[in-house]
């Protein structure tokens, strides 16, 4: 593992508490991939820092799915199973169509111009679109109708599942099909909060996120992208 793409995420040693952020955004980005190994030491000497951090940060990563410690062999970042990415779609679908509902009865003015500004330009990119770019900004897409709900709690849990999601979405790309797809479904449901309809935002959102889960399992099991029964 080389050394530069623990810093991947801010280009810079991080500072004691930093460390958990840099390392959980080197997992989600793939910049650390399943299966490969990591080290306090190295970390720790990487971001020239003493191992007591990079021991916390390890233990929040592994409580939190993302490394795995395999004993007498030591530390790994995790491989998402399929039942892994069900499980957060499970998870994810409910929470994310209420935030969809919630956001159209209160979204501000600068909320909704901020959701126009990303469907404007990412549907203006065509096949010029960088994937990893419109992820991102696909991301901050869900951020803003979090936001838009005043629901900590809410927005936090679906933040946790978002970054679970982008890094799926790292390991297995996304077609350019595929993005297009996403942006035109998040013009119908932006459509959809303009017009502070709740219940067509929460269906939209539905619709939306039943198409990105048999996308995503299409590509990692080819042939069936509907079974929500696989392990």
């Amino acid at each position: 593992m080389r050394a530069d793409r623990l810093r991947v995420a801010r280009g810079r040693p991080a500072r004691p508490e930093s460390v958990y952020v840099h390392l959980k955004d080197a997992i989600i980005t793939g910049s650390l991939r399943p299966m490969e190994r990591i080290t306090e030491n190295q970390v720790a000497a990487s971001y020239g820092l003493s191992r007591t951090p990079v021991r916390e940060a390890f233990r929040r990563l592994e409580a939190e799915g993302l490394i795995q410690v395999v004993p007498q062999r030591g530390s790994f970042v995790s491989q998402p199973s399929v039942a892994d990415i069900l499980e957060i779609y499970q998870i994810r679908l409910p929470l994310e169509c209420m935030s969809a509902r919630i956001a159209a009865e209160r979204i501000e003015p600068d909320q909704l111009a901020a959701l126009e500004g990303l469907v404007a330009a990412e549907r203006g990119r065509g096949t010029g679109r960088s994937a990893e770019r419109s992820l991102r900004a696909s991301a901050e897409f869900h951020a803003v109708l979090y936001a838009c709900t005043r629901n900590r709690r809410l927005a936090g849990m679906l933040t946790d599942m978002q970054h679970q999601v982008h890094r799926v979405r790292a390991l297995w790309p996304s077609t350019v099909a595929r993005l297009d797809e996403t942006w035109k479904e998040h013009a119908v449901i932006l459509g959809a909060l303009r017009a502070r309809d709740g219940a067509e935002a929460e269906r939209l959102m539905r619709l939306h996120l039943e198409r990105a889960q048999a996308s995503t399992l299409d590509r990692i099991l080819p042939g069936n992208p509907g079974d929500l029964n696989r392990s």
